[in-house]
């Protein structure tokens, strides 16, 4: 590892974007090499304070980052993710990485070889700086970790505030420029949820649109992957870029034409006052631009209760195998433990009928989209919480858990997701305003409407504002 002096270079993103990145990296005024050693000496500065990373691959990825340099000097364009430098999140298998999935106990077994994912980065000539911090086999939302450590909220350096999970290093990393995107991945909203807390964008793909082989197979009834990215147009790029869409796949989206479905209880209970100002106000200035917004109730997504608990806890265990759970199941997290330690008590039937009832949900909510555009929601209840207040027995435990409260149903009813801030809207500046996001939800396989709306948003309300990580220095 070099020896860097405490002096923060600028974050590469912070008045650009990856596709401007990328027209430098082609006429030459950068180098994938200056660009990824930028990024390695702000992880070296900032990375002891924030805990984003669990491991560094810096001198294969600075090797790698010659190699592309190469590539563009005799005219090799991969595409426009080419030598951007990424972060990948600790339950993905990356070949000459460790996979750890966030526990002490050995499961890369489990994890199994690279996979598709990786190997599509790869292939557009990523380069990947590195594994991030997740919860313990991605069975959380607070982004705590006992065993591994919990990374540190960078809106706040007085108080180590949740970094939302279970992506919660993916999520700091890109937020504090310490990545140009991460991959998270999402089993109740283990994208969202982060980027949300940390005031960034998340996408939760539908399910099988990113594949999942060579990803700890939390529960493969759920399990999605998707980009976290600072904001929208960035994501809009690696999307796209991804699935090898043409740049006119989808025509922009104009608000001013579109039909909000504006969903209440229960995804207005247990808000925080700031969160509930910010939903109302975003609202009320999507009308002003044109749009049509109803108030609807979906009683279906209370379901999220009882079908949770019975497929993710009974396929984590059967991922690691009866015995095999047994085992270890007492040395893992407490939280994860105690959530994983649910599907014992779960009978086949059970499990059976849950796994029914998710196919029956993906139909019974299409009726929605055949009259809204998409449905909106606060992502998290919440904002970060103190971390010191959210353990188990502090006084803040029970509200913690809530932070999947309204990303769980958008998995149970197969469909996808994206988060986009909106803290600017909380116009209540009694106290420091902490991040707060906006879930924009459309139907199945809608991933790149999504993507459009919250760029249509971001074009009328500006890119996310950023914490600025000097205070850590």
């Amino acid at each position: 590892m070099n020896n860097y002096k405490e002096t923060l270079p600028d974050d590469p993103l912070i008045k650009s974007n990856i596709d401007e990145i990328g027209k430098q990296l082609r006429d030459g005024s950068l180098t994938c090499f200056k660009l990824t050693s930028i990024y390695y000496v702000r992880i070296n500065i900032l990375n002891p304070k924030l805990n984003a990373y669990i491991y560094l691959n810096e001198d294969k990825a600075l090797s790698w980052a010659e190699g592309i340099d190469k590539l563009f000097s005799n005219g090799v364009d991969l595409g426009p993710l080419m030598g951007i430098p990424i972060a990948i999140k600790d339950i993905c298998s990356v070949n000459g990485m460790p996979t750890t999935n966030g526990s002490n106990i050995i499961s890369d077994d489990i994890t199994g070889p690279e996979g598709s994912l990786v190997k599509r980065l790869k292939s557009l000539g990523c380069i990947i700086l590195g594994k991030t911090h997740t919860v313990e086999f991605a069975l959380g939302a607070t982004g705590l970790n006992k065993y591994k450590g919990t990374p540190r909220n960078p809106w706040d350096k007085n108080v180590h505030r949740m970094p939302g999970g279970s992506s919660s290093g993916s999520a700091v990393a890109v937020a504090s420029g310490l990545a140009a995107f991460a991959i998270g991945t999402d089993t109740g909203g283990s994208v969202r949820i982060p980027a949300s807390l940390n005031g960034i964008v998340g996408l939760k793909t539908t399910k099988n649109r990113w594949a999942t082989d060579g990803i700890f197979p939390l529960s493969p009834t759920l399990d999605t992957p998707g980009p976290i990215a600072r904001d929208v147009k960035d994501t809009k790029l690696i999307f796209d870029t991804f699935n090898g869409n043409s740049d006119n796949a989808l025509k922009p989206i104009q608000i001013k034409n579109m039909s909000f479905g504006k969903l209440k209880e229960p995804f207005t209970t247990n808000l925080d006052p700031q969160v509930m100002e910010a939903y109302e106000n975003i609202c009320d200035e999507l009308k002003k631009l044109g749009a049509k917004i109803e108030e609807i109730i979906i009683p279906e997504a209370n379901e999220k209760a009882s079908l949770f608990p019975k497929i993710v806890g009974s396929e984590i265990i059967s991922a690691f195998g009866i015995d095999r759970f047994k085992e270890n199941v007492d040395e893992m997290d407490p939280i994860t433990g105690n959530r994983a330690k649910l599907g014992l008590n779960v009978h086949s039937f059970e499990y059976i009928t849950a796994k029914q009832r998710v196919s029956e949900l993906e139909v019974i909510v299409n009726q929605y989209f055949m009259k809204y555009d998409a449905l909106l929601s606060p992502t998290t209840v919440m904002q970060a919480l103190d971390v010191n207040k959210a353990e188990i027995g502090k006084e803040l435990h029970e509200r913690s858990l809530l932070a999947s409260a309204n990303t769980q149903p958008v998995n149970i009813f197969g469909i996808c997701a994206i988060t986009y801030p909106i803290q600017k809207f909380a116009i209540n500046q009694n106290q420091d305003i902490l991040p707060i996001g906006l879930q924009i939800i459309c139907n199945k396989n809608e991933d790149e409407k999504a993507v459009e709306i919250a760029l249509s948003l971001e074009k009328h309300f500006g890119e996310p504002e950023l914490p600025n990580v000097n205070k850590f220095l």
